[in-house]
């Protein structure tokens, strides 16, 4: 665990979102299936506790195809887990579109509902300490200024949503977001090497629903139709794929100078893992995944 630089623990941004008197535990977990990762994340939400926010850091056992809360589960998802039958899929707790996790970086953040002053200033906070982080592995990234997506606009990875972290103008981080009881949990998926390119192919073919609509901005919009150009990896932008533990170190420091407070390593208590385990079973039922 690297040390958070001290400038961090009250910045100028902390003071302003009213969160700079936080307690920070930075969590670092491997590769985990989705179901286990989707339950740890929800437990956290729901064990969070006033004055204290967590932020955790973790990968993927396999590549997994999840979906947003809310989102179809459209025909062409399925012909795209039929044809790789070693993905897997998971259904999450938050909002938001379809992402293919596979060789990337993700993070997940909890905290009090009213730390940053409700959800869409928590996002912009959120956003800004990945950029930050971002900055620290010498990218030059910023928010797009596109619009909300609807549940049904195909991909999260297929076109930027407003505030969403992009590099020249194409998407690098895609995150997704959701009250829990008392808490906000967002957590979002930082591109390494994996594209995106079997769900844009899926997309090509016949669209999310299957019908073969093309129309930007709706449920069948391609890459070819999106302003924005595909989705942008890590390891285009650096030539490289910095190693784990300077990542982890880089959005660490970047969310302490963004949110301030007090910052240290931890676990998860044995409350959130007993909760995580109870809640494995619901991301990892068909009841669930297939709702929608």
């Amino acid at each position: 665990m690297s040390t958070f630089p001290e400038a961090s623990r009250s910045g100028p941004s902390a003071a302003s979102n009213g969160s700079g008197c936080l307690n920070w535990r930075v969590l670092l977990d491997g590769g985990h299936p989705g179901t286990t990762n989707m339950a740890r994340d929800h437990a956290l939400a729901l064990h969070a506790r006033p004055g204290e926010g967590t932020v955790r850091f973790y990968r993927w056992a396999n590549a997994t195809l999840s979906f947003g809360r809310n989102e179809p589960v459209t025909v062409g998802y399925r012909d795209l887990l039929r044809r790789h039958p070693e993905m897997e899929a998971v259904r999450r707790p938050t909002g938001g579109r379809a992402v293919i996790h596979d060789r990337e970086f993700t993070y997940c953040v909890v905290l009090p509902a009213r730390a940053f002053g409700g959800l869409r200033l928590a996002y912009r906070t959120i956003n800004r300490g990945l950029l930050r982080g971002l900055r620290r592995l010498g990218v030059d990234a910023g928010g797009a200024a596109g619009k909300p997506a609807a549940p049904d606009a195909g991909p999260c990875f297929l076109e930027p949503a407003e505030g969403e972290v992009v590099v020249r103008g194409r998407k690098l981080v895609g995150s997704a977001q959701a009250r829990i009881e008392g808490a906000i949990l967002q957590h979002g998926s930082l591109l390494l090497v994996a594209d995106q390119s079997a769900l844009f192919t899926k997309i090509g073919a016949q669209g999310p629903g299957g019908n073969g609509a093309s129309q930007r901005g709706g449920a069948g919009a391609t890459v070819a139709t999106a302003q924005a150009g595909p989705p942008i990896t890590l390891a285009e932008i650096l030539g490289e794929i910095p190693p784990w533990e300077d990542m982890v170190d880089a959005f660490q420091c970047g969310f302490a100078e963004e949110f301030g407070g007090r910052w240290a390593g931890g676990e998860m208590t044995r409350e959130e893992t007993a909760m995580a385990k109870r809640l494995e079973t619901k991301y990892g039922s068909g009841e669930w995944t297939w709702r929608r």
